[in-house]
């Protein structure tokens, strides 16, 4: 029923449009504070970006630096006499350069194809222990280099087999090992082994006996871009995007990436697998890297 109260209706009026008007300023406050966050989250992704290239330009001049000056004391060995020992140091040392500047590359080049989303993976078996055994020789050159020993563990299993995509399974390694190498004090050893972990799934688990990580560590470890800051000691230095890395090729074949460490213990970083199966699909779809 209309109601005859004609100061009843004009406040119903004033309340329609002072609700609506509301509303309306609510939407642009909320407009305002969507887009005031994207710009922020625009400018720290720009900026987290900026910092890992930066600190990429020092990683890639290093190594290379020390490739070029030790091959021209060997090509000028008339001028500089060195000895036979000291010719084998200086292709050690160029061999260590060359295989820290790959690793450099490798990470850029992942990190460019999974920022762009034009990372695909490709599944079929294999065995988790040939992967690890594999990714172990390829680092004996750093390992050598950081005077620090990977020891495998791995004990013979045929449930060892998976379905995954070796060749992003194998980087997924490469990088956790290249991360325990530089967290080892000189002397130490990393343990890895392939086996099934608690819930049946084909397993590597990677432990250093290094400083260690804190929560919040572990959570910029595994963010894109970010570092672990570790002051003015370089004996830590990397591109700090491995572990996101590692986890991001992990996740994107169904498998599980998990850190377990406290400061002061060392880290240990399990890869889990799914299982040999009958059928699978044998590409998934791109993924970007979140950062």
């Amino acid at each position: 029923m209309r109601s005859l109260d004609p100061f009843a209706a004009n406040t119903d009026s004033l309340i329609a449009r002072y609700t609506a008007r509301l509303a309306e300023a609510l939407a642009v406050r909320r407009a305002g504070m969507e887009a005031r966050a994207a710009r922020a989250e625009a400018e720290l992704s720009i900026r987290a970006r900026s910092e890992f290239l930066s600190n990429m330009n020092h990683e890639l001049r290093t190594p290379l630096n020390a490739i070029i000056g030790f091959a021209t004391m060997l090509r000028d060995s008339e001028t500089y006499s060195p000895s036979e020992d000291q010719r084998r140091a200086y292709a050690e040392y160029i061999l260590q350069s060359a295989d820290l500047l790959l690793g450099h590359i490798n990470t850029i080049l992942e990190t460019a194809a999974l920022d762009g989303g034009t990372v695909a993976i490709e599944k079929a078996e294999a065995r988790l222990d040939e992967l690890l055994a594999q990714a172990i020789a390829r680092a004996k050159i750093a390992a050598d280099a950081a005077g620090v020993t990977i020891e495998n563990r791995t004990k013979d299993d045929p449930a060892l087999a998976c379905f995954c995509d070796a060749t992003r399974v194998g980087q997924a390694i490469d990088h956790v090992l290249r991360t325990a190498l530089r967290a080892s004090p000189k002397g130490q050893r990393i343990f890895a082994r392939a086996s099934l972990d608690e819930s049946g799934m084909p397993e590597i688990a990677i432990r250093d006996k290094g400083e260690g990580l804190a929560p919040e560590a572990i959570r910029q470890a595994l963010s894109a871009f970010e570092e672990v800051h570790r002051g003015l000691d370089r004996s830590f230095a990397g591109p700090g995007v491995s572990l996101a890395i590692a986890k991001t090729f992990i996740e994107m074949q169904g498998g599980r990436f998990r850190i377990d460490s406290r400061p002061g213990q060392g880290v240990l970083v399990r890869l889990s697998l799914p299982p040999r199966q009958a059928q699978e699909n044998d590409l998934s779809e791109p993924v970007r890297l979140a950062g």
